[in-house]
């Protein structure tokens, strides 16, 4: 064995367990100071906001209950958006399982994140009768029956005037799942709410569906899709 797989199997089960953390740029500034010049530092924008990995990605037996949502949900974000997430359980189960483990806390997060794989409900096959229909509604805005996704997203997040974000998040989420129409933009979804529920939004605007403060609702999101 080559001293870098020696070097990848003794740090393998460190990498795999760990999250990335949503921060601005000004607040990582010094990680720039040996590739940027200061001019260039200063033309940064410090608003933007990255994803990394710090001391607070590790996931360990003591924090494992309060990450392991978000880790479930950006692991399923690696693998390609057209699978299932039946597929994309079954091949990170194979992952975990070819995954090499040395030390003892990693054997236990290995055996805490195979059960809570195996723990979650699978989806169910769709079969339509020959006599059914499946119902498609408000197909100019999404996809096959993409619309119940929104319409659940929509009643769990109790949808008023006043909490934008959550609209900002449903839109961006489901465009990037591919279960909204490409051509469809901020102006047309925001047409399409307030004559669809009579409720007035002034404006949708960008947000990081991946970004730390969308992790509650990205976990209710994938437990919607899931179902």
């Amino acid at each position: 064995m080559s001293i870098q797989n020696r070097i990848f199997k003794k740090i393998a089960d460190f990498s795999f367990f760990q999250i990335y953390i949503d921060t601005k740029t000004g607040n990582i500034l010094d990680d720039f100071k040996d590739i940027l010049t200061a001019d260039e530092i200063k033309k940064l924008d410090k608003n933007k906001v990255v994803r990394i990995k710090n001391n607070d990605s590790i996931i360990t037996v003591d924090n494992w209950n309060q990450l392991k949502d978000v880790f479930f949900s950006q692991r399923m974000e690696t693998y390609n958006s057209s699978y299932t997430l039946n597929e994309k359980i079954k091949l990170e189960l194979e992952t975990l399982e070819k995954l090499p483990i040395i030390k003892t806390d990693y054997k236990i997060l290995k055996e805490r994140y195979q059960k809570y794989l195996t723990n979650i409900k699978p989806q169910p096959k769709e079969t339509n009768k020959p006599d059914e229909i499946k119902k498609e509604l408000h197909n100019n805005i999404f996809k096959d029956n993409a619309f119940e996704v929104w319409q659940s997203m929509f009643e769990k997040f109790k949808i008023t005037e006043s909490n934008r974000t959550d609209i900002d998040f449903m839109f961006e989420v489901m465009k990037y799942h591919n279960l909204i129409y490409d051509n469809i933009k901020y102006v047309d979804i925001q047409n399409w709410i307030n004559n669809v529920y009579e409720i007035s939004f002034d404006k949708i605007k960008f947000t990081n569906h991946k970004a730390k403060s969308n992790d509650k609702r990205l976990i209710i999101y994938n437990d919607i899709i899931s179902k």
